[in-house]
């Protein structure tokens, strides 16, 4: 069991909160690992208790992009600081459920679950025969649209492998009385046959015919009405089926809004690396964008210097980013202002602000709808630093440089217009490292220009952004851990 879930239901238990979990229990070992959420069942009047310790506990609310929620349902989010494992809580207050993409269905069974729990594995659950109430109502309905039979048919080995787990207590005989005490609008014989259906199982029209008429002796309890329900199902299913030929994924977001987060850090430091796993591990539950701030896409003002910009390097070798930075470091020999930035980088660089800043003006209002940018790079305001101000030597000459004068303060101004981040990930190895790893690199750079943004990269400003230093010249894993928990505790 994750150390995460273990401080949760030891708090459970010590405060006294009636709770089980209430669904799926064949694959508790699999819930308990983090591999799948969490589906607690919370007394109603234990809810403020319940929230106090999901707070106390550092587990974040969450809710479903663009989705109203479910009533008595929520979403929590905490880190597992041993593991870097997100444990997702789904706590109902009532039972709330029906098809997957409506849940139309309360079915006033709350107390019939928390009566009727035994432990496992250190974790409340409902005994075997009020499970199988909830799970034989669950998949009967799947039975009743082409979408849910559909979903149903691609996890039928789960189904059946959960049904013999059911049934090894043998428990149709309480199961029924349950229905009968708890359900008066359903038919004892009918919920007999729809469990026999399952567990013989009976031929797919069968099971359709009967998911139907429990489905009409359960509209008793419908949140909505059929109509409402169907132009539900319908919408949400528009919305994941636009997402997936866009590529645009759906996911939870952090009631606390979205953030914009900056990896930073000299060549051979890692951020490809610490960016791709890090998308990996939040992208599986939240909405994720990355964007490269160092090499942004034109606009359309841009587009076409940017498109002539290879060909004006390759009749300007000598003025290559690289070369010409290395020339600019300060190696006690004087550089003219005029031979260090010519009027085409000079612009150039103008351009490539413009560029940035319209870039992260669309990534932060990609935050401010509650998703979670990832930037390779990231602008700093330090004069001449990478990804920073280049031009303003010029400002100090500007008579006798009066255009790059004035493109440098251009330049400063489309920078200072760029928000802070909202954290900076800085990364940072010994220089003997970063060099090593450079010469294994595919494009190795100059020695002397590592150096140089080595030497830069210690003291970036970035605005009032909280900066974290992580060495990655440590394990992949150790390195991994040590940025998850620095993200998780700022979001």
């Amino acid at each position: 069991m994750l150390n995460k879930l273990q401080q949760l239901i030891e708090k459970l238990s010590t405060n006294g909160i009636r709770y089980c979990h209430w669904k799926s229990n064949s694959a508790l070992s699999q819930v308990l690992a983090g591999q799948t959420d969490v589906d607690f069942l919370i007394h109603r009047k234990n809810g403020d208790s319940f929230r106090l310790i999901m707070s106390q506990l550092e587990f974040r609310p969450t809710g479903i992009q663009g989705d109203a929620p479910f009533p008595a349902v929520e979403h929590y989010f905490a880190l597992d600081q041993e593991t870097g494992i997100l444990v997702h809580v789904h706590a109902y207050y009532r039972v709330i459920t029906g098809e997957s993409l409506s849940k139309n269905l309360h079915l006033p069974l709350e107390e019939m679950l928390l009566q009727n729990v035994r432990e496992e594995d250190s974790i409340q659950v409902p005994v075997k025969s009020a499970e199988l109430v909830i799970f034989t109502i669950r998949m009967m309905l799947k039975h009743t649209s082409l979408v849910e039979l559909f979903m149903l048919a691609r996890d039928w080995k789960g189904v059946r492998r959960e049904v013999e787990w059911l049934f090894e207590a043998k428990p149709k005989d309480e199961t029924i009385r349950f229905v009968a005490d708890w359900l008066p609008s359903v038919d004892t014989r009918l919920f007999s046959e729809c469990i026999d259906a399952l567990k013989t199982p009976a031929s797919l029209p069968r099971r359709i015919s009967l998911g139907l008429q429990l489905r009409s002796q359960l509209s008793i309890y419908a949140r909505n009405s059929r109509i409402q329900a169907w132009l539900s199902g319908i919408q949400k299913f528009s919305l994941m089926a636009y997402g997936r030929l866009t590529h645009s994924k759906r996911g939870m977001v952090l009631q606390s809004g979205g953030a914009v987060i900056a990896f930073v850090g000299p060549e051979a430091t890692g951020k490809s690396t610490l960016l791709t796993e890090t998308r990996h591990w939040l992208s599986e539950h939240f909405v994720i964008g990355q964007i490269h701030a160092g090499k942004p896409k034109s606009t359309p003002l841009t587009m076409l210097p940017n498109v002539l910009l290879p060909l004006l390097r390759s009749a300007l070798p000598k003025y290559r980013p690289s070369k010409v930075q290395t020339r600019h470091a300060p190696t006690g020999q004087s550089q003219k202002s005029s031979d260090v930035y010519p009027l085409i980088s000079a612009i150039r660089s103008v351009f490539l602000a413009y560029d940035r800043r319209a870039l992260l003006s669309r990534a932060f209002a990609q935050a401010a709808n509650g998703n979670i940018v990832l930037c390779d790079r990231y602008p700093s305001m330090s004069e001449g630093a990478p990804d920073g101000p280049q031009l303003q030597q010029f400002v100090i000459d500007s008579k006798r440089y009066p255009i790059q004068s004035w493109l440098a303060r251009t330049e400063k101004r489309l920078y200072q217009e760029i928000p802070a981040p909202d954290m900076v990930i800085s990364l940072y190895v010994p220089i003997e490292v970063a060099l090593l790893r450079n010469k294994n690199r595919g494009k190795e750079e100059p020695e002397d220009y590592v150096r140089y943004r080595h030497s830069l990269a210690s003291n970036l400003e970035y605005g009032n952004a909280p900066v974290y230093k992580i060495n990655t010249d440590q394990t992949l894993d150790t390195t991994v851990l040590e940025v998850k928990k620095n993200i998780w505790s700022n979001l």
